[in-house]
């Protein structure tokens, strides 16, 4: 790292800008279904459950970061001048990083995500869908064209698009979008149907899901201690401020979904912090994150406590494994200071969605409606016709105004 030098002035103002926004690249009503199924005879479905990704072994970690960090549209920085401080942004992140899977080995998120994609199939079958889920990630393997070639090969001509977690952000369901957009554009001899899902936190299915996950949960770990011993830390996605000053809605949604849990847990005490990969200066992320609500949960005297990452990471990742696992759980069961003495905290993850089966049934009802053009949707291409360009998506401040419905001040 000594070798390494930082250009004064304008250049060094960008390079700092760079680096530090690489934290981003590692990381978004009711219908009659018997109605809706009629519509769905045209051909096969293809589900694309897509994410930023993650990765099990440190032999990945420099395609992971690098990908990551020319693609990710979170980083404020035109194409051109990405590819010339990709080495050296690499450089100065991987160590950091690397430290981070040390501690908490193969995080099996893309097996998980897999097992995750065959429950949404088995779900689709039961509302009488042809069809099935697939698992694509914007910065790893398999990658959503990956995921788009084994649809045409299966003989898919419908693709609907969801970001695994529920929210849309520019720099999540955004990317998602735009990489099949891109490779529709890249492909145009194959002529399907194409539709998004903008986001669905904000549907009272999604937040009932996570409501009902949250009490098994209590119920399973705290049984007979009274609601008003016990705190839940609800964890999710932070995102760059510059992001969300642009009028990316994603951290509104979550705090929206929050404020709804608070009030159906009213017995309890709930926290929300994000989970931010802020660990190179420079860079402004949305606060609280998780380690400083931690900290005010431990003043607060919370001693039985759950954390969740299910709002905005429907498997476990480095963000939920790491910086919610091992950082925020290290500051709530840490020994009282000049004491040797111990608190008798019990601190227990949440297990996350993978194949929950009320997940994967709010997901097969979500592709419904989407076929039938329902719900928060856009239509990526129509048959016939050619796809949305590349990009139109993921660009920040496209949108805004149809975003305006998610207003909800910013604490």
């Amino acid at each position: 790292m000594s070798s390494l030098k930082v250009p004064n002035g304008l250049p060094g103002l960008l390079f700092y800008t760079c680096v530090a926004s690489i934290a981003m690249t590692l990381g978004c009503g009711g219908s009659d279904f018997s109605t809706l199924k009629t519509s769905q005879g045209r051909g096969r479905v293809g589900v694309l459950l897509a994410s930023h990704g993650d990765i099990d072994d440190l032999s990945e970690l420099e395609s992971y970061i690098k990908t990551a960090f020319q693609n990710n549209v979170g980083i404020p920085l035109p194409g051109w001048i990405r590819g010339p401080i990709t080495e050296p942004a690499y450089r100065l992140s991987v160590n950091t990083v690397r430290k981070q899977y040390e501690q908490i080995g193969p995080t099996k998120y893309r097996d998980k995500a897999k097992m995750q994609a065959d429950a949404v199939t088995a779900a689709l079958a039961r509302l009488g869908i042809k069809g099935k889920a697939y698992f694509g990630a914007n910065f790893t393997f398999p990658s959503i064209s990956d995921a788009l070639d084994q649809m045409r090969n299966d003989g898919v001509d419908q693709i609907l698009v969801f970001n695994k977690g529920g929210q849309f952000s520019y720099a999540s369901s955004g990317e998602n979008m735009d990489d099949v957009l891109k490779y529709l554009n890249d492909h145009p001899d194959w002529d399907v149907e194409a539709i998004g899902r903008f986001e669905y936190s904000e549907d009272e299915r999604f937040r009932e899901v996570m409501a009902s996950a949250i009490e098994r949960d209590l119920n399973t770990n705290f049984a007979g201690v009274p609601a008003d011993q016990v705190c839940v830390l609800i964890a999710s996605h932070g995102l760059p401020k510059w992001l969300t000053d642009k009028g990316d809605p994603a951290i509104r949604q979550m705090r929206r979904t929050f404020h709804w849990l608070e009030a159906k847990f009213s017995g309890y005490r709930l926290y929300h912090g994000f989970l931010n990969d802020d660990f190179i200066p420079g860079g402004k992320w949305v606060k609280p994150d998780a380690k400083a609500v931690a900290e005010q949960m431990r003043a607060d005297g919370c001693v039985n406590v759950l954390m969740d990452g299910r709002l905005s990471f429907t498997n476990h990742h480095r963000a939920t494994l790491y910086d919610l696992n091992l950082v925020a759980r290290d500051v709530l069961e840490a020994k009282n200071q000049g004491s040797a003495e111990s608190r008798s905290s019990k601190v227990i993850l949440a297990p996350n969605f993978d194949t929950d089966p009320a997940y994967a049934q709010l997901m097969a009802e979500l592709s419904s409606e989407a076929l039938a053009r329902s719900g928060d949707v856009v239509v990526l291409k129509e048959r016939g016709k050619a796809a949305l360009k590349d990009g139109s998506i993921s660009t920040p401040g496209n949108f805004a105004d149809d975003f305006k419905r998610f207003v909800w001040p910013l604490q």
